[in-house]
């Protein structure tokens, strides 16, 4: 299944309530179930938030892939 959802409208990131301009969205636990991925607009012009819904052995895997490892460090 695949499901598109967002709002362009809604700038998350050019709020400011006062307590300075915010640094991460997050979208929290509901409706999250394993291979669950979102991906909403992040904090510079261009850049991307992702967020990914897998077992925490996967992640341990990914972690522990020297090649996965490489291709997402700076």
């Amino acid at each position: 299944m695949f499901l598109a959802r967002s709002s362009q409208w809604f700038n998350m990131y050019g709020n400011d309530f006062g307590w300075g301009r915010p640094v991460a969205m997050k979208t929290g636990t509901s409706g999250k179930s394993y291979g669950i991925t979102t991906v909403n607009q992040g904090p510079v012009q261009g850049s991307v938030d992702i967020d990914i819904c897998l077992p925490v052995e996967v992640f341990e895997a990914m972690e522990n892939d020297a090649k996965f490892m490489e291709a997402f460090s700076s």
